[in-house]
């Protein structure tokens, strides 16, 4: 059945045939839609996930209490049995965009897993969204025999590309946790003896993953970084005259003044007496 009122709003639904169980992802309804920003929030509830791909313009996304905005080159995933408000947005004049309302065996799982609900706006390339989304809408409207393979497939890379998208920031975001985590540890007990495979264990990593992760953070290795750390420490304690040298390089790690003067002057620029001197102390 289709309800198609202009070139900018059309709707094409499809009861999936037979063979359909034999596909993961199932499209029952597309369509391309024009808002105005005289037009309202629509909050009709379906039951059902609902993909929307911006075309031009700016739409406003309300769930769980949030607004966000939809501008072009995003997708947004609605659940429709939430509570949910979409429309154009009111520094808009319009609204156009592609959808479909989509099941699958997983969607529930996979909404959940990227935190849709509190964030459902996903950066992506606009063209190939846009693309896909077409590619389903063109799909619905000749029908055929391979409309429900096709629908599945068309579904499954627009789910793979906001997995994608929204996994990578999640790793990256949880990587930088781990590195987070070992300058706390190491901050926390800086004279104690640190080799990069206790490092490595308290970050969840490999050593050499730890390594590439902590430089990419902060540009440099995580020995290096302990090492800066421990003379920022000594700074500290040698501007009070009362500490002896060799007590600031144990406070620092260093059973050895030799081993902390040599590193001192290297990173420093001096030794620790001459920046003691240089302090007035």
């Amino acid at each position: 059945m289709t309800n198609q009122t202009d070139e900018s709003n059309s709707i094409f639904f499809h009861t999936p045939g037979r063979h359909a169980d034999a596909f993961p992802y199932k499209i029952l309804v597309a369509g391309r839609t024009h808002f105005g920003h005289r037009d309202g929030l629509v909050t009709r509830r379906f039951h059902h996930h609902t993909l929307i791909c911006t075309l031009s313009g700016q739409g406003l996304i309300e769930t769980g209490g949030s607004r966000a905005a939809a501008g072009p080159r995003t997708i947004a995933w609605l659940d429709t049995s939430m509570s949910y408000a979409h429309g154009c947005h009111p520094d808009a004049d319009h609204w156009r965009y592609l959808w479909m309302s989509i099941e699958g065996h997983g969607l529930d799982a996979v909404f959940s897993f990227l935190r849709v609900a509190g964030n459902p706006l996903f950066a992506t390339p606009g063209e190939s969204a846009a693309s896909g989304f077409e590619r389903a809408i063109q799909n619905l409207a000749r029908r055929g025999q391979t409309t429900d393979a096709i629908s599945s497939a068309v579904v499954a890379r627009l789910v793979e590309t906001l997995v994608a998208e929204r996994g990578e920031q999640d790793s990256s975001e949880d990587r930088g946790e781990r590195v987070l985590r070992v300058m706390r540890e190491v901050r926390a007990d800086i004279a104690r003896n640190w080799p990069i495979e206790e490092l490595a264990a308290i970050s969840n990593l490999s050593a050499s993953q730890l390594h590439r992760q902590f430089k990419q953070k902060t540009g440099t290795t995580p020995m290096d970084w302990i090492r800066h750390e421990r003379m920022n420490l000594a700074k500290r304690l040698l501007i009070a005259p009362d500490i002896k040298i060799a007590a600031v390089a144990l406070s620092c790690g260093y059973a050895d003044p030799y081993h902390f003067s040599r590193d001192f002057r290297r990173i420093a620029g001096q030794s620790p007496s001459e920046f003691r001197r240089a302090q007035g102390q």
